[in-house]
């Protein structure tokens, strides 16, 4: 699969992705960090302060209250800590435990995949050695600077879902 995209791209891409970084409307020196949106956010947050409440009431059952406690921990943490970061020289997704970086300059293209739970979003980078970026879409308020930026890609996508077989 990675090779038909590799085709695709010594064919028609963007030879060393600086072309499209210097079109970008993200100003060189600027820096964008994009969080969850507000619906996702605010699902976070009360799920973790119900399952807060459950832990403190059921805090005489400690076998339970533990674990209840600490997915609550989870929870409210997770989106305060989850981002997409674009600055100068790279693109990169933080999240709790991990963070995968891509450098703008070897972004070649972009490709939109469904998976049945929300969009997916590829930043390919340099094929040879694999490199990919995979930021789910929906999860994030990201503005038209984003927009506008992904539009000096070139778009991969087939618009058809991701088939697990």
């Amino acid at each position: 699969m990675w090779y038909k995209r590799l085709d695709l791209l010594r064919r028609g891409g963007h030879g060393d992705g600086k072309a499209s970084m210097n079109k970008s409307s993200f100003a060189l020196s600027e820096k964008k960090v994009y969080r969850f949106n507000s619906l996702y956010r605010w699902y976070h947050f009360v799920v973790g302060a119900a399952f807060l409440v459950a832990a403190v009431l059921m805090r005489d059952l400690w076998i339970f209250s533990i674990p209840i406690a600490l997915f609550s921990v989870f929870m409210v943490s997770r989106p305060l800590t989850t981002a997409v970061i674009v600055d100068q020289y790279s693109v990169t997704f933080k999240r709790m435990f991990s963070e995968n970086s891509l450098p703008r300059s070897s972004i070649t293209a972009i490709e939109r995949v469904n998976t049945g739970k929300g969009a997916l979003l590829t930043l390919w980078g340099n094929m040879e050695e694999k490199e990919e970026l995979s930021i789910p879409v929906n999860l994030f308020a990201f503005d038209e600077a984003w927009d506008d930026w992904l539009g000096t890609y070139r778009d991969l996508s087939s618009n058809k879902p991701l088939s697990l077989f």
